[in-house]
């Protein structure tokens, strides 16, 4: 039984990053509501191949994220249509990314709009994200 509760106890367990060497940048991720969820999709062109980004080299780099969330729904001559899952992929262009900085990918949905930013470790906005394309989520 004591490696049971072990076993469940540490697949609970938060994510917990190495620390970040000098010569690297780390982008995390964040969303404004529980229900929404972001992840890594691309980073210079490249499919991730997790949640989340590696950490990167200093200089530019284009990034995009899958950002998911509950679209509310919409009236219709027909009827009304319920909230339905939506998926959308953003993409953040920045030549400044500093060696030993850390910087967030910020995700949220506004009705049917979706708005993203990178920002700095202090919060402070640098680049708005672009919205590359928006469709019903899988």
């Amino acid at each position: 039984m004591p490696c049971l509760v072990a076993l469940l106890s540490g697949a609970c367990a938060q994510y917990t990053p190495a620390p970040l060497a000098e010569d690297r940048v780390r982008v995390t991720l964040a969303t404004s509501a529980p229900a929404e969820r972001i992840s890594a999709h691309r980073a210079n062109g490249q499919l991730v191949r997790g949640l989340r980004f590696d950490d990167l080299s200093p200089g530019p780099h284009v990034l995009q994220v899958r950002f998911e969330y509950e679209a509310p729904g919409r009236s219709s001559p027909m009827g009304s249509l319920g909230a339905s899952r939506r998926s959308c992929i953003l993409q953040v262009r920045y030549d400044g990314f500093m060696a030993g900085g850390e910087y967030r990918i910020v995700a949220q949905r506004l009705g049917w709009v979706n708005v993203g930013w990178l920002e700095s470790a202090s919060g402070e906005r640098l680049v708005s994200a672009r919205e590359i394309r928006c469709g019903p989520a899988a």
